[in-house]
């Protein structure tokens, strides 16, 4: 069982306000399904601890919404208004044709909470990992003005075009990572299972081994021990900042010391960009005002350095300020990015330069890749080198070593 918090609706509008509470359950679907029973929707749930949220976050694959489950959603949906499908008619098929379970789960509690009279952008946004801030304010715009069919379509191609975004990064990330994982199995290899046996022969001779023997010997003994311990630790560590139960202060620290590494930091300034960029042109092109598409960019990109820049910017928009010129000020955009931006500005097309400096900033964001790649891969291959290199080095003069004694 897991503990969750919980704030929940009445499902019937003007029966009370917000319900807070905290439950056992067994996942979020059936501690959803006990509130709608008792006439109410869940407005926010999450887990109390940490084993709860990792248990939330990495639990079964019924309850849980994917990336690939949010993309089928608002693509089948956007296809489906534009069929001219009524909305709720549109969820009622969509539940009926889901790929997956989490998918069925999701369609469900939809159509639940359409039938129960609340629009699509909160109907959506109740359901964890379907919708985020942007696809809600999206929505929302859209059911303002009438136009859910163009909402979804946008939702869709910025979804689209985030799936991309992330491909591009981790799509030429894999090789190098696994460069790394191999090496360092091999160097783990080498000081569990090999040197141990060079060392029980040295040893035994007798022989004043040189300080380079002693060297490796001892740290192979560290290694065989605290690298399993150290990749523990990684693993621990990346699951605990993935399920989003670091504090605000450290994850926002963490982004900048990521934002000020050399090479490392124009990578995330550039997908930063690229993703506020979709974000705002989004935003307008679906009927929203350029303070909340500014708003939603800052959400989007999360907390860090960008996020701050944006801010100061809708600040200045806000004060009269001409976007273009803000964006600049603030470097929210990498420069090139910034001078389209501002030219559109000035010529009326801001949507469409934004949408041009989110092109602009993945055509670089795949350069600064390739150049990463370019000095990294080397990198690695030359630090395996020189490790096995000193190893080599060290057995070796252990051996002359013992030869030495025995008057060879």
């Amino acid at each position: 069982m897991t503990r969750f918090v919980y704030r929940a609706a009445p499902i019937k509008p003007g029966l009370g306000g917000l319900v807070e509470g905290r439950e056992e359950a067994r996942d979020e679907r059936t501690l959803r399904d006990h509130l709608r029973e008792r006439g109410l929707i869940a407005v926010e749930v999450r887990p109390v601890g940490l084993a709860d949220a990792l248990r939330a976050r990495f639990g079964s694959r019924a309850t849980r919404i994917r990336r690939a489950d949010r993309l089928w959603f608002f693509a089948t949906l956007a296809r489906l208004l534009r069929s001219k499908a009524p909305v709720e008619r549109a969820i009622t098929t969509m539940e009926e044709v889901a790929p997956h379970e989490a998918a069925r789960n999701a369609c469900a509690q939809v159509g639940d909470a359409l039938r129960s009279g609340r629009p699509l952008d909160e109907a959506c946004a109740q359901v964890p990992g379907l919708a985020g801030p942007r696809q809600a304010a999206l929505l929302r715009v859209g059911h303002a003005s009438g136009d859910l069919e163009r909402a979804t379509t946008l939702i869709d191609e910025s979804l689209r075009t985030g799936e991309r975004i992330r491909k591009t990064v981790i799509g030429r990330l894999i090789y190098p990572a696994v460069l790394i994982v191999v090496g360092v199995a091999c160097l783990w290899f080498l000081a569990a299972v090999v040197l141990p046996r060079f060392s029980e022969t040295l040893e035994s001779a007798g022989a004043d081994l040189p300080g380079a023997t002693r060297f490796t010997l001892t740290s192979a003994k560290v290694v065989m021990w605290a690298g399993p311990i150290a990749m523990l630790a990684i693993v621990g560590a990346v699951l605990w900042w993935r399920a989003g139960l670091a504090p605000p202060a450290w994850r926002r620290k963490g982004q900048e010391l990521a934002f000020r590494t050399p090479l490392v930091g124009g990578l995330v300034w550039r997908h930063q960009g690229a993703v506020a960029a979709d974000t705002i042109a989004t935003m307008l092109e679906g009927g929203g005002d350029l303070l909340e598409a500014l708003e939603q960019a800052e959400d989007a990109v999360g907390e860090g350095v960008v996020a701050r820049r944006i801010a100061r910017a809708r600040q200045q928009v806000r004060e009269g300020l001409d976007p273009g010129e803000a964006f600049e000020r603030e470097r929210v955009f990498p420069p090139m990015n910034a001078a389209v931006i501002r030219i559109g500005a000035r010529s009326g097309d801001l949507a469409g330069a934004l949408r041009s400096a989110t092109e602009t900033a993945l055509e670089e964001q795949q350069d600064g890749i390739d150049r990463l790649l370019t000095l990294l891969q080397p990198a690695v291959i030359l630090a395996l080198a020189a490790v096995v290199g000193w190893v080599v080095y060290s057995l070796i003069a252990g051996m002359l070593a013992i030869n030495e004694i025995g008057g060879f």
